[in-house]
């Protein structure tokens, strides 16, 4: 009889110790398996972005976007406190970059070359919007996103990612259609379960551009119909040129324009007997025999300074006009401004002005 009691006993010990066993289980399996989810997306799922229809500014230099978006990808997170096996907890956001070919441009990268038209001349730029990063767009690099999501209590958040078409070479001008169509992927996001080391348990976002829309160079979107403006100052004593700063003979003039609606107009004057000038103040000519005297062009009151002869947009003290559906001229003054101790003779000053449509 006592034999079988203890023998009862050592089965229903061995019982109780399976279950236990079999209770742990369970619930490392359930903390494994949380999942944080993008938000009405599917567990793996695919998803596109697009420019949209991209108008490409005239003489835009290599390593310029010419279009952005700002992509954003929202997710919500469930608790997920440390499990087996890593027993970390919490999740974290990886992204992993997907292009084929890095180019001339740091953090630029861009598809394989066979591919004819907009990829062949063009690269992609990706960019955290919340810490700046400029992100490895080249395929087989994981790269942590940001802070790590705490597995204390439920979490929902924004993925943003700055997208920039990057223009590579000037064949981009060359392009007169591109196709309804989509490429291989432009970068994987993943929220990883910290508590697995396990990529393909990860939820994944896969991210692809699709093209559409058109592609087209800026036109120019005006006349200028006084290109070569000649400007007449009166005659002024030097006694009124007296100090080093001191102006005088303030004389208004125009560059008209005759514009058509589709851009933004900006301008850059040049010093054209000093191309480096990027002062307010212009050089005189050679032939001009006064002395201690430039001149200086302003625009609504404000000294306007030189900068290099080129469109590009950005350039060096390039300055906004305005819309070209409401420029009709450009309403400039220039006046003497004695630079030194003044003496008699002619003052002559040429500069150029260059057009920039945006």
């Amino acid at each position: 009889m006592k034999f079988d009691a203890k023998n009862r006993l050592i089965r229903i010990l061995r019982l109780i110790t399976f279950f236990g066993f079999a209770w742990i289980c369970v619930n490392h399996s359930a903390y494994a398996q949380a999942i944080c989810k993008f938000t009405q997306l599917s567990h793996v799922s695919n998803t596109r972005f697009t420019f949209g229809d991209i108008v490409i500014p005239r003489d835009v230099p290599d390593g310029a976007p010419i279009a952005t978006i700002v992509f954003n990808l929202a997710y919500d997170c469930p608790i997920n406190p440390p499990a087996y096996p890593l027993n970390i907890g919490g999740f974290s956001i990886k992204y992993d970059g997907a292009l084929a070919l890095a180019t001339q441009f740091p953090g630029v990268g861009q598809f394989n070359t066979a591919y004819e038209g907009l990829y062949k001349y063009t690269g992609l730029r990706m960019t955290n919007m919340d810490t700046g990063q400029v992100m490895n767009p080249l395929g087989f690099t994981t790269t942590e996103w940001g802070t790590t999501i705490t597995g204390a209590n439920p979490v929902s958040g924004m993925i943003r990612m700055k997208i920039e078409l990057i223009k590579l070479s000037d064949g981009i001008y060359k392009i007169t259609q591109m196709p309804n169509d989509s490429r291989p992927p432009v970068f994987v996001v993943r929220l990883a379960n910290r508590n697995i080391d396990d990529p393909a348990a990860h939820n994944r976002m896969v991210v692809t551009h699709q093209i559409s829309g058109t592609l087209k160079p800026m036109q120019q979107s005006c006349t200028v119909t006084n290109s070569s403006p000649e400007v007449r100052l009166p005659p002024v004593g030097a006694s009124k040129l007296n100090l080093a700063g001191a102006t005088a003979g303030d004389t208004g003039f125009n560059i008209g324009l005759t514009c058509r609606a589709g851009s933004n107009v900006y301008v850059t004057l040049t010093d054209l007997t000093a191309p480096g000038n990027t002062s307010d103040l212009l050089t005189l000519t050679q032939d001009s025999t006064a002395k201690g005297v430039k001149l200086r062009v302003s625009q609504n009151g404000r000294p306007v300074r030189y900068g290099p002869d080129s469109r590009v947009p950005g350039n060096l003290n390039q300055w906004y006009v305005g819309p070209s559906a409401s420029t009709s001229n450009i309403p400039l003054s220039v006046q003497y401004v004695a630079d030194g101790p003044v003496s008699g003779g002619t003052v002559k000053g040429v500069a150029t002005f260059t057009m920039s449509y945006q």
